[in-house]
């Protein structure tokens, strides 16, 4: 038997379970109805399933405007250098006491390359609006399908960073779940995951933070501190710098 141009075409072994057979007889009747032989539909499905490389996706809680950037500031830079989208929900803005602060949390956001909402929670009031909270998760996770979501640890001891994490636990069952440090409001925590950064993902952080010009009376605020954490994290790693998380919850088939 001669192949065309002497080549022989490539065969594909293919088995339909019974979970699929419905999908599989609608994609029968697809191709018959566009006047296709279903091995070329099927092969074209195939390749533009394989080339349609879709970008992981990722969420960060912020209680506070500038909570995500002092917990994973390198992190986010890394991910967006890496193709991730990365979307941030800043809760409270304390507009009536810091009115600077939405503009602040948007420079940041552009510096590292995010887009971000800002809902009007009241700051230390979480407990008592618990349930909002969790519907505003919840309805965001419905339209949203996230790799990774980035909350506060489950040791914070702010009142509305403990609400935020107990209610994203409730909100985002079906992704990787990893709590950030803001070591300032951690008697304790259990790092068990580290992400390593160069010099350029610090730098970026640094830039962000910087913007938060009205957040600059806090201890904590200031250059050598947020390198000194990073290296810290990074000699645990055995690398120069990185970010150290929580395991809340990891979905391996996302990662193997």
């Amino acid at each position: 038997m001669g192949w065309k141009d002497g080549k022989k075409p490539d065969q594909y072994l293919f088995t339909v379970t019974e979970s699929f057979s419905e999908d599989w007889e609608i994609f029968k009747k697809k191709a018959k109805k566009n006047n296709k032989n279903i091995s070329d539909a099927l092969r074209t499905a195939v390749s533009s399933d394989i080339s349609r490389e879709k970008p992981k996706k990722s969420l960060i809680l912020s209680p506070h405007t500038d909570d995500a950037e002092l917990g994973c500031g390198g992190t986010i830079a890394k991910l967006v250098e890496e193709g991730w989208k990365v979307h941030v929900i800043y809760f409270s803005a304390v507009s009536d006491r810091y009115p600077g602060l939405i503009d602040e949390a948007a420079n940041s956001g552009k510096i590292l390359g995010v887009t971000h909402e800002i809902l009007d929670f009241e700051t230390r009031f979480f407990p008592r609006d618990r349930q909002d909270i969790l519907q505003a998760l919840y309805d965001h996770s419905r339209g949203n399908n996230y790799d990774i979501v980035f909350t506060p640890t489950t040791t914070d001891l702010h009142q509305d960073h403990g609400v935020v994490t107990a209610e994203a636990k409730r909100a985002f069952r079906d992704c990787t779940l990893l709590g950030y440090e803001l070591p300032w409001n951690n008697l304790e925590v259990a790092l068990n995951c580290f992400i390593p950064l160069k010099n350029r993902h610090v730098k970026k952080k640094i830039l962000a933070l910087d913007c938060y010009d009205s957040q600059k009376h806090n201890p904590y605020f200031n250059e050598k501190f947020f390198r000194s954490v990073v290296k810290m994290r990074g000699i645990q790693l055995a690398t120069k710098y990185a970010e150290g998380f929580e395991t809340i919850k990891v979905r391996l088939d996302q990662l193997i």
